[in-house]
Formats: structure tokens, sequence, C-alpha cells
């Protein structure tokens, strides 16, 4: 999620003598919207091992000179308050000794891995190192609850994010990285002629890649809910010269594609969105040709950034997507390991993920 520094009333309160700022919780960012990055974080880590390990323990677990920075209790004291006021804790009272004298960069830096260790999420944005706008950021111990959208299943959570925000966040030149494109292309093993879907094609990443693989006799056609993302995706072509490539504007549970004319349907990191998830592949099988084969990309559901992202029942395993294909009519063809362990790209933000390939039971791998 991006960083919001949002400007909000500030009403200064004194209790029991200590004083924080409440905030409107209608306009104001929180803890839950990921206000600092990783490798911000990373900074702080360095930083707090060096000035305040030795008192707070190693990642602030507790040591016999002072609590622990990390936990409900923890997360209870500043409940209310914002990060400015931690940040200004921070500031005041460590290292001990030294109290003070560390830069306000390096102070940002350390609360910044307190949010971290802490299990608030990341983001794309620094936390600042100005007291005033951390001020302005409400820390807010437990998870907003997230109303019911949509569609979905009750507890389930559909992302409403719209199209120009989900072009910023899939842009990222690191995430591209992290997709492996010319890997995953040769594990489809996509022919001149062939004609693949990439449903949630979000800013056509792996779509026009596919488009240029099956060549001008083939068709890739990019599938997605927001218009915004599709007409991105033609504009992408046309300046790239990609002229085999269709769009489509799905619901979210029908990909609306030429009835029995897919050889390859794609998902990477999208299918667990869909509402009914064994329902959608029924639907899905109308579009694949007979021989068709559905590959399913999707994060590793105890990774630590799947954890940050998405609420367990937004996670899926191998072995549901496996039972809903079978009783859908379809059989395990391939798994890859492109996206586990070392193989994962380091650097690019994605989780590990899994990546799955199945045909029709009544066909035999291509």
């Amino acid at each position: 999620m991006t960083s919001r520094i949002a400007v909000a009333a500030i009403v200064a309160l004194s209790v029991g003598g200590a004083s924080y700022s409440m905030l409107d919780a209608q306009t104001t960012p929180s803890v839950w919207d990921g206000v600092y990055t990783d490798a911000q974080a990373t900074r702080g880590a360095a930083l707090f091992d060096r000035e305040c390990a030795g008192c707070h323990g190693p990642n602030g677990e507790g040591g016999g000179m002072a609590p622990a920075l990390i936990g409900a209790a923890f997360t209870a004291n500043y409940d209310g308050q914002t990060v400015g006021d931690l940040f200004e804790r921070n500031r005041t009272t460590m290292p001990v000794g030294r109290e003070g004298q560390l830069n306000a960069q390096a102070n940002a830096d350390i609360t910044a891995f307190m949010l971290q260790v802490n299990k608030f999420p990341a983001g794309d944005g620094e936390l600042p190192a100005q007291s005033m706008a951390l001020k302005q950021i409400a820390f807010v111990a437990e998870r907003p609850a997230t109303p019911q959208q949509g569609d979905r299943p009750p507890g389930t959570h559909q992302d409403n994010t719209d199209g120009k925000e989900w072009i910023r966040r899939l842009e990222r030149p690191s995430r591209v990285r992290g997709l492996k494109i010319d890997d995953v292309i040769a594990c489809l093993r996509l022919h001149p002629g062939d004609v693949v879907a990439d449903i949630g094609a979000g800013t056509g990443a792996y779509t026009i890649p596919f488009a240029r693989a099956v060549g001008p006799s083939g068709t890739a056609f990019a599938v997605d809910i927001w218009p915004e993302l599709l007409d991105y995706i033609m504009e992408k072509a046309k300046k790239e010269g990609v002229t085999n490539l269709q769009t489509r504007l799905a619901s979210r549970d029908d990909p609306a594609l030429p009835a029995g004319r897919v050889d390859v349907a794609f998902f990477h990191d999208v299918f667990h969105n869909t509402d009914d998830r064994e329902g959608y592949l029924r639907v899905l099988g109308r579009y694949l040709k007979p021989d068709g084969r559905i590959a399913i990309v999707e994060q590793e559901f105890d990774d630590p950034i799947a954890k940050k992202w998405d609420v367990p029942e937004d996670r899926i395993t191998p072995e549901q997507v496996n039972a809903w294909m079978g009783h859908a009519g379809f059989r395990l063809e391939a798994t890859f390991d492109l996206f586990k362990g070392a193989n994962n790209p380091r650097g690019t933000g994605m989780p590990e993920r899994w990546f799955v390939l199945y045909t029709r039971e009544a066909t035999s791998a291509r």
C-alpha cells in the first residue's frame, strides 16, 4: 500500500502529563497504510542493533535494562497516539547517555524498523524525518476491520483500488524484474498461432511478451476488470508495435473470452481474487480449446510478504487449487519452481510464489 501523508486536524491533549495528538480518522493515514519502506526499515535495523539493542534486546525483544518494543503491550501503549509521538520518544530517550544526538533521519529509520517488527505493513514511500509530518500518521494498534465489499463471500477481501493506482504499483521496475517473464513463457511452451489469455493482465507486463511469443498468427488477450488498465495496455502495445493483442473487459465471475478458442489461460497473483474460485474455473473451461491449459502463479501462503498483503482468507494453497481444478475437470500437468527459494529474485519486494499448470482430465501432456 502506498504511503500517503495527508493534511489533518491535530488537537494536542495532555493526559497524565503526557502530550499526544488526536487525529481525524476520516482524513488521516495510519500505520496500517504502508507509511515506511522495507529499505528504510533495513537501515533502521542496523542502527537499532548498534544504538538500542544493548538495552532493549535484539529486534526490540526486551532486555535487562529496558522493556520490549514489540508486542501487544508496546502497541497498546501508543494506540490512539501518532507515529510522531513514537519518533519523539525515540529521539529524546535513546540511546541512553546520548539522548537527542541521533539525527532526524536516523530516528525516522529506527522508527520504521519498530513499525516493521510490530508487523505494520511497508509501503512505497519512506517515513519522513519531520516530527510534524509524522504527527499526521495515526498509531492504531489493531488492524481496522475491512468493510464488506462487492460480491465476495463474507470474510474475504475485494481490492477496490482504482486502475490508475494499479498502473503505478504494477509498473515498478523492481516488480517487473521479479516476474521472470522469459522463463514463464518457456514453461508455458507457447507456439506461433496459439491463443493465450492473460487474466488480470494489469499493465500488460506478461500480455505483450505473450503476444510476441505466439507471433502474428496468434493472439494474446488482455483480460481485466478495469478499463483504465486495458486502455493503458493498448497504448503500450501500439508504442511497441504489437498488433496481435486484444483486450477484454471482464466481470468478477467471467473473463468474457471467445468460446472454445483459448490454448492457455494464465493468472499471475490474481486467481485468489475471483469470487467463486471453483465456479470461475468451470466458466473458464468454456473458453478453452479441448486441449487448453490453465496456468496459475500464486504467492506462498506463509510467505512474510504475502502475510503483509493479504489476510488468510485471501491467500490460497496448491492443495486448494488442485481440489477446485479436479471438480472442474482438470488435472495437474506440471509444477515449476521459478519463484521459490533462491530462484525468487531478490530486491523485488515480491513474495515467493508457486506455479502450476493444468490440463483437461481427458487430454495428455502437450
